[in-house]
């Protein structure tokens, strides 16, 4: 979720098209949610969107490749600093910490114009992403990508047992945002969803390192394809729907399973994106440049839009059952969104300022 701070390298034109396509779903889904819950609880678990929302449940995979995709960005962006499998010495934390806390408070300055004062400090993506840069670029700095690697596999499976070990003190705000807590405050815990940054990292290491090669290719279809099919064994595709809060502990602090499913999908995109678009030149305002390009800003707005408007909506046309009415907000916002982006490449990516100095006598 990174503001797309590999815009300048033009160096995997096919990213753009997947962070198109899991944004657009994202969109799809939060204004979904807003439109047949109330404030993400079902009113009739009985009803149609009830079973509608339950059987839908698998698009959340898109949802939880954007911190992938954030990952991924990262390691594009490091890029210049490597040397071997680490940084260099003479790179600084200060830059990625600056980073880090811009993403912060954009997560906080959201939360609050979305949810309210009171929920100004809520745990959410964008504060996980700026942790887990902050971790990645130290383990880069002491040790190497193998240690990020095995760091990032640990804490993805340790995550259910430090939540029981850890459990009876989740109510510590500090506690609560590295191993999850049952409220509607912390969501995205460290654990375990620090390894699924660390995986998209992962991936565009080796894409980068094997040049986007067959072997390449090959490697990360089968990776893909045997991680979505031990969460289709286990049963973990897709989680139980809680009618009394969407957004609960079955997507937050989920079974191992919806997060192999999302690891394996966002292997099959990267394949498929990378075969058919990865030579692509895409339109500088099309859809997919201004949401590859403008990915921060849009989540933000969308956030926000989703929420507001949704009541709006709902006063017009009151959701008790499908009807046409039920589309206007999502492609309302599908629209928004690529205005959001155009703007962002248009103002904040296209601007710069120099300065000259010049010598007098």
């Amino acid at each position: 979720m990174i503001d797309d701070l590999e815009h300048r390298k033009k160096r995997w034109p096919a990213l753009s098209a997947v962070k198109f396509v899991c944004l657009a779903v994202l969109i799809f889904v939060h204004a979904h949610v807003a439109l047949v819950t109330n404030s993400g609880v079902f009113v009739n678990p009985f009803g149609i969107f009830y079973k509608i929302t339950s059987n839908l449940m698998y698009l959340g995979l898109f949802l939880i490749a954007l911190p992938i995709i954030a990952g991924a960005v990262l390691r594009m962006d490091l890029d210049k600093g490597f040397i071997q499998d680490k940084l260099k010495n003479d790179y600084r934390l200060g830059g990625i910490i600056k980073i880090a806390t811009f993403l912060s408070l954009a997560g906080f300055f959201m939360n609050m114009i979305t949810f309210g004062i009171g929920y100004t400090f809520s745990w959410n993506v964008l504060q996980l992403i700026g942790l887990s840069l902050i971790v990645i670029v130290f383990l880069l700095k002491k040790f190497s990508v193998r240690a990020v690697g095995w760091f990032g596999l640990a804490v993805l499976l340790v995550a259910d047992p430090l939540r029981n070990i850890l459990g009876n003190w989740d109510h510590l705000y500090f506690v609560g945002i590295f191993i999850g807590v049952h409220n509607a405050f912390i969501f995205w815990p460290f654990f375990p969803w620090f390894g699924v940054v660390v995986f998209g990292f992962l991936v565009a290491h080796y894409y980068l390192k094997y040049q986007d090669s067959v072997k390449f290719r090959v490697g990360l279809f089968a990776a893909g394809a045997i991680l979505l099919s031990l969460a289709v064994s286990r049963g973990e595709a897709s989680p139980y729907l809680d009618p009394n809060y969407v957004w609960g502990p079955s997507i937050f602090q989920p079974k191992i399973g919806w997060v192999l499913a999302a690891l394996g999908l966002f292997c099959l995109l990267v394949v498929v994106a990378n075969t058919f678009l990865n030579n692509s030149r895409f339109s500088k305002y099309g859809i997919i440049n201004s949401y590859g390009k403008g990915i921060l800003w849009i989540y933000v707005a969308q956030m926000f839009a989703s929420q507001k408007l949704s009541w709006l909506v709902k006063d017009f046309f009151p959701m008790d059952e499908p009807s046409l009415a039920y589309f206007i907000l999502p492609v309302g916002l599908l629209g928004l969104g690529w205005l959001i982006g155009a703007l962002s490449i248009r103002f904040l990516q296209e601007k710069s300022i120099v300065i000259k100095l010049k010598r007098t006598q």
